[in-house]
């Protein structure tokens, strides 16, 4: 028995190292960070704004929210906007960025085959967010 032991352990080793480590994790309640629109945008006043789709939200029909920070890196929170959206943001950027008014331009794409884009700009003046 004892000369079959290191023949055992060593089965038992080989087993453990054929999992699969690229095996998908379960689904859990909300999306990864790969699936869901998520940037920032620094302004020229300093402020730092983080652009999102819903979390939770399919990725074809949700909300977009704008949020103005003073400072991101302490969570110095201004204020926010948020929108409904008819497919994902294709793209977002700033298309005005002076130090006293800035704009951003946020461009959605539907889903399916027609691929429709649309666009809306969120206006920033004196802290605060507005649909221009």
């Amino acid at each position: 028995m004892i000369k079959y032991l290191p023949l055992l352990l060593l089965s038992f080793s080989l087993s453990a190292c054929s999992i699969n480590i690229n095996k998908p994790k379960p689904d859990t309640a909300e999306h990864s960070s790969s699936g869901v629109y998520l940037e920032k945008f620094e302004l020229a006043s300093g402020a730092t704004l983080v652009v999102s789709e819903g979390r939770l939200e399919p990725r074809s029909i949700g909300s977009i929210t704008v949020k103005l920070y003073r400072d991101l890196s302490v969570g110095d929170f201004v204020a926010a906007v948020s929108f409904p959206r008819d497919g994902t943001i294709f793209k977002a950027m700033l298309i005005e960025n002076g130090s006293d008014k800035q704009k951003l331009s946020i461009t959605t794409v539907t889903a399916g085959s027609g691929n429709y884009q649309d666009s809306q700009q969120i206006c920033i003046k004196d802290n605060l967010l507005s649909l221009c």
